[in-house]
């Protein structure tokens, strides 16, 4: 009986399963052109927004809020002027309340007591203790420490507390001059740590912004301008690389008045500054709404506004002047308390005996 050959094994190196044996990556093209419109569209949305928060932050700041000012010292000056009177004699009189309480909280006894207190002091204030300039002599003459009398060098024997501390120091100096070599050494390893070509690019950046916003070569300052200056000096003295890089691509898309040059990913750093700044923008306009100065050029029912004004204003007043009434009757208690106190006792003084006992 024949037996059969054995089968030759498939080798490894031919198996169409094996991928080591055929490297082959396949190259995809990816059409960036739909990702790039869509950062372009989020780029624009964001710069309109930003935009339209600015001119209404502005418009309040440079035309509602002057005009409400006008219009509210015109139509009620005078019960303004009272206010602010009512206002000043209020801060008085709470300075005042303040001092008492603080005098019965730290040092104890009856209010009566404490108004009293409080008022001989404002009467007659303490007087501030004299700088410590020594016994007598100017400034930039003191004797030294050894060569005064309280020293206890009399006999022009060194003082053993000058050497102490003189002792002291000399250690701490000791201690310091370490710090002291070492200091150049961090700051050389700062310095080698960045590299020249971003020094010498950070300034590269610097000299275009300085060239495209500095005042003095502007014929036009705009409120952009001087915002984009002033973050252009404070990201040189940082040390910021990409805001600089962010700053001069906005410049450069103000001038061209086109992104086409603009890659795609910086086009995104731009649109995140863009909306860091819509934010705080946004932040300051919600913290304006509640102003009854918001919108004021463009309303037209200042009459209405008028009413309802005085009718706030007179609250707001009337207000006041109940606050002021129970702090003027808390404070003529006090001080009729105070009135009737008697003078403190005497007490007697014994004459000291020359016997001691131990």
């Amino acid at each position: 009986m024949k037996r059969r050959a054995p089968r030759p094994q498939a080798s490894s190196h031919s198996s169409p399963h094996n991928h080591s044996a055929n490297h082959c990556r396949a190259v995809v093209l990816v059409d960036g052109a739909g990702i790039r419109i869509k950062i372009k569209k989020d780029y624009e949305k964001a710069l309109r927004d930003l935009d339209s928060s600015r001119r209404r932050l502005d418009q309040f700041h440079q035309t509602d809020l002057p005009q409400f000012t006008r219009w509210l010292n015109t139509h009620f000056g005078a019960l303004l002027t009272e206010i602010r009177e009512l206002s000043q004699k209020m801060a008085t009189d709470e300075d005042l309340v303040f001092h008492v309480h603080n005098e019965v909280m730290f040092g104890g006894g009856s209010y009566a007591r404490a108004y009293k207190r409080v008022m001989e002091l404002r009467e007659n204030p303490e007087p501030l203790p004299p700088p410590p300039t020594g016994s007598g002599e100017p400034d930039g003459e003191r004797t030294p420490f050894s060569a005064r009398p309280e020293s206890g060098n009399f006999d022009g024997e060194e003082d053993p507390l000058e050497e102490f501390f003189n002792q002291i120091f000399d250690e701490f100096r000791l201690h310091e001059r370490p710090r002291e070599r070492r200091a150049p050494r961090a700051e050389r390893r700062t310095e080698s740590a960045s590299p020249p070509h971003t020094s010498s690019r950070l300034k590269e950046l610097y000299r275009s912004l300085v060239r495209r916003l500095h005042p003095d070569t502007q014929r036009e300052m705009t409120a952009q301008k001087s915002e984009w200056w002033h973050q252009a000096q404070a990201a040189y003295e940082a040390g910021d690389l990409e805001q600089l890089e962010v700053i001069l691509t906005l410049c450069e898309i103000g001038d061209s008045g086109t992104t086409a040059h603009t890659s795609a990913s910086l086009l995104q750093r731009i649109t995140a500054k863009l909306k860091s700044s819509l934010r705080e923008i946004k932040r300051q306009i919600v913290g304006q709404r509640n102003d009854p100065a918001w919108n004021f050029s463009r309303r037209s029912d200042h009459g209405v506004m008028a009413v309802q004004m005085g009718r706030t204003l007179m609250e707001d007043l009337q207000g006041m002047r109940e606050r002021w009434r129970q702090t003027q009757e808390m404070i003529a208690d006090w001080k009729a308390a105070a009135e009737r106190l008697k003078p403190p006792r005497r007490r007697k003084q014994h004459p000291q005996s020359m016997e001691f006992s131990f």
